[in-house]
């Protein structure tokens, strides 16, 4: 977070340049950009740091004790990864119930694996969170777009 706020007091003059309209049209095209790299990495199944989420503990009555799909496979998608502008800027965040989902596993919180299941905790697994790339990302746009 350290760097997100060196970031906004570096570019934060800049943007104050900008009429409401073209700041709209940046926040959304980066915000869409975001999403995309955010997509990208929840399937390769890393967090923003670049290290592998914790594997899926196997079921133990499963008989061949092995996971087929990804974790967060839907989570991903457009219909659920939501891109919001707001007054402060643009936020990428998740709806309904995947967002109660999403937030167990950012945080590693407790949750019910099944409805009458047990309670567990899971492991904290960062589905969104900034990459330096994305970072670099983000300065880049800005100033492109300033420049014009």
């Amino acid at each position: 977070m350290a760097e997100l706020q060196a970031l906004s007091d570096h570019l934060g003059a800049m943007l104050i340049k900008l009429s409401d309209v073209e700041r709209r049209k940046l926040e959304m095209s980066i915000g869409r950009k975001l999403r995309s790299s955010q997509k990208k990495r929840i399937t390769k199944q890393q967090n923003p740091d670049g290290s592998k989420y914790v594997p899926r503990k196997n079921k133990l009555r499963d008989k061949k004790n092995k996971i087929k799909n990804k974790m967060f496979n839907a989570i991903k998608n457009a219909k659920w990864m939501k891109v919001q502008r707001t007054t402060e800027g643009v936020a990428i965040g998740f709806a309904g119930r995947v967002a109660f989902i999403a937030r167990v596993h950012q945080f590693g919180l407790l949750d019910k694996v099944d409805r009458n299941g047990p309670t567990v905790k899971y492991h904290s697994r960062e589905i969104l969170g900034f990459t330096t790339e994305e970072i670099e990302m983000i300065e880049t746009d800005i100033m492109a777009y300033v420049n014009l």
